[in-house]
């Protein structure tokens, strides 16, 4: 298929499916589907432009639990770490941060925590946030896992830096 016309196609699928997501959030309240600060979920992206991520991939639930409480949550997006890191293993700009599977094959830092619902290590994006409906977390798979509450605060702390606040 030629380029152009896989991309035309690509669209039409993501409309398709985001029409899907919002008849869902129609018909049955996301609302009342329990998700927590910390957490680390699948969630659709969907098609976007540029250099936006796209697709269905892990996120961090950022947002505090009132607000985890509406139909939306707030993510931060999460990519697998290879080809991310710096000579020295850590991650290449300020504003990631490095989660370590349990499965790694590299030295792991004696305080890192290693994470079982990882099948690969992997960066959370800081500058990466959005706003999404609950509509877009795959419920089926539900929570993966939870974040240490010091991994949670070193993400906080880059947050913070990325945007200065």
């Amino acid at each position: 298929m030629h380029t152009e016309a896989k991309e035309y196609f690509d669209i039409a699928c993501w409309i398709k499916t985001k029409v899907q997501y919002h008849d869902v959030s129609k018909r049955i309240s996301t609302k009342n589907m329990s998700v927590k600060h910390g957490e680390i979920w699948f969630c659709d992206l969907g098609y976007n432009i540029g250099t936006e991520k796209n697709k269905s991939r892990l996120v961090l639930i950022i947002s505090n639990n009132k607000v985890n409480r509406s139909e939306k949550v707030v993510v931060l997006c999460i990519t697998d770490a290879k080809g991310k890191l710096n000579s020295r293993n850590l991650p290449a700009q300020d504003s990631w941060f490095l989660l370590y599977s349990a499965f790694t094959d590299r030295l792991v830092p004696p305080n890192a925590t290693q994470y079982s619902f990882l099948e690969k290590d992997s960066i959370v994006q800081c500058e990466e946030i959005r706003a999404v409906s609950k509509a877009r977390l795959d419920n089926n798979r539900g929570c993966l896992g939870t974040l240490t509450s010091l991994d949670l605060s070193f993400i906080k702390q880059k947050f913070k830096r990325t945007f200065d606040l």
